[in-house]
């Protein structure tokens, strides 16, 4: 999907889609919006508005917000910017940090316009191979749906069991001031897209470059979905489909994940062109000043000799005596397009560590099953590694955390992964010089829980604060 082609489903989406409609939006009047049926006549200007939906997708924000809220990252000295600098030092509210809200506004905006696509989609004449197509289209809209209600629930729901207040569920685009919706509504949404989604695709669909959503893409949204939703049994299953279908890359194809010459264990990535977002200047700026630098605790959690990710993960741009580490995961591969990469939103390894984790949090764990997954992707990443023997399932349980912190590192999982298994944020003393006493954070610290928008609380009087944040 290149520059040209978003830009002209961004224009396709302008003219059919004027106006948001989604949570809290004031002043849209009817007449401010051409029907969507006149702008969606046929498959070809279906298919560009579907990738109007893809381009609302912020990767970055959920990055962010992750790196600086938890213990990935340390503030070197050279971040003069004051970039990121409240929410790293837990100083932020809803009203006055645009990072911990700009996952809410970027996914509700997915949501709205995949329901405007989705609420005209069946109108469109098309018959044939056409209409194989339409219904493609179709299931990539519902998944994507699913996908951003999930990453909605995961960073701002109060919690996930299933009767707390999660966030509003969406299926069509209107003005209205809806309530928070109860996780289990959110997760019963999010299935029942996703189920539907598969039953859409052509049989044996499956898109080679991992741009587009197909299949196996919905599966691993599955995978990761029923983790959260405690379904142990069936995040093992999904996780084996994927497991089964995209092996682990080889430590040869490994380096390459990053530079996007290779697409070895990759699920689903978005891909970012010349012009679009750089996911690598939330680390290190175009002029080579490090903002954010990849914390003590997290580079000395690796042995930096046999480990493959330690080398592909971070940098030393200074020496030995004054060394300025950096994290190099989105510098990408183009010399003159640094911090250009791919952003890859689900790869094999996180389907391991899935398999692992569901494994020993089952009502009966098996060890045995989640130590093997967690040595295979050991194995694969460290040389001369010796598979580990965990005598408890919370053993095992605590080393699936830990190689999650490692293996994901900057992808957007540390922060749930902490909020899901109901630990603190602690950082290392060495990554705290400029925290301002910004060391550890509890459950009982409401800067722990991402707060829903100020703008929207101001807009939408049904919709309810995260409890901590009306302490």
């Amino acid at each position: 999907m290149k520059r040209r082609t978003y830009q002209l489903a961004y224009i396709l989406l302008a003219v059919a889609l004027l106006g948001t409609g989604c949570l809290g939006d004031l002043g849209i009047k009817p007449q401010d919006r051409v029907p969507q049926q006149g702008a969606f006549n046929n498959v070809t200007a279906l298919n560009t508005g579907v990738l109007g939906v893809y381009a609302g997708l912020n990767y970055g924000a959920t990055q962010y917000i992750t790196t600086l809220l938890t213990d990935e990252a340390t503030m070197p000295r050279e971040n003069n910017t004051g970039r990121g600098v409240i929410p790293w030092r837990w100083q932020y509210d809803p009203g006055t940090s645009a990072e911990p809200a700009a996952a809410w506004g970027a996914y509700y905006d997915v949501i709205d316009r995949a329901n405007r696509v989705l609420a005209v989609i069946d109108q469109v004449p098309a018959t044939g191979e056409e209409l194989v197509t339409r219904n493609r289209l179709k299931a990539e809209l519902l998944a994507l749906r699913a996908f951003s209600h999930l990453e909605l629930l995961s960073y701002y729901s109060v919690d996930y069991e299933p009767a707390s207040p999660g966030v509003p569920v969406m299926t069509e685009s209107k003005l209205s001031k809806p309530p928070r919706d109860a996780v289990s509504k959110v997760y019963q949404q999010i299935n029942a897209d996703l189920v539907a989604a598969k039953g859409l695709f052509p049989a044996n669909y499956v898109v080679t470059n991992r741009q587009r959503i197909d299949p196996l893409i919905v599966t691993a949204i599955q995978a990761r979905a029923s983790l959260l939703q405690k379904n142990y049994d069936a995040a093992i299953n999904f996780a084996t489909q994927v497991i089964d279908a995209r092996p682990l890359a080889s430590a040869a194809a490994f380096p390459n994940i990053w530079t996007d010459l290779s697409t070895a264990e990759v699920i689903w990535k978005l891909k970012r062109d010349n012009g679009e977002e750089r996911l690598g200047v939330n680390y290190r700026d175009n002029t080579g000043r490090i903002i954010w630098a990849p914390s003590f605790k997290l580079m000395e959690s690796f042995d930096p000799v046999n480990d493959i990710r330690f080398a592909n993960y971070f940098r030393n741009l200074g020496t030995v005596d004054a060394p300025r580490w950096t994290a190099i995961k989105f510098v990408g591969g183009q010399a003159a397009l640094v911090n250009l990469a791919d952003a890859k939103l689900f790869r094999t390894a996180e389907m391991y560590l899935i398999r692992a984790e569901a494994n020993a949090r089952k009502a009966t764990p098996n060890v045995v099953a989640g130590a093997a997954d967690l040595n295979a992707l050991r194995t694969a990443r460290i040389t001369g590694y010796v598979p580990e023997i965990f005598p408890t399932a919370a053993a095992l349980l605590d080393a699936v955390i830990q190689e999650r912190f490692k293996e994901l590192a900057f992808e957007a999982a540390r922060y749930v992964d902490l909020r899901r298994n109901n630990r603190q944020i602690n950082r290392g003393p060495k990554d705290v010089a400029l925290a301002q006493d910004a060391v550890n954070l509890t459950q009982d610290d409401r800067e722990y829980w991402l707060p829903i928008p100020q703008a929207e609380i101001f807009a939408n009087e049904n919709i309810a604060q995260h409890p901590k944040w009306q302490q």
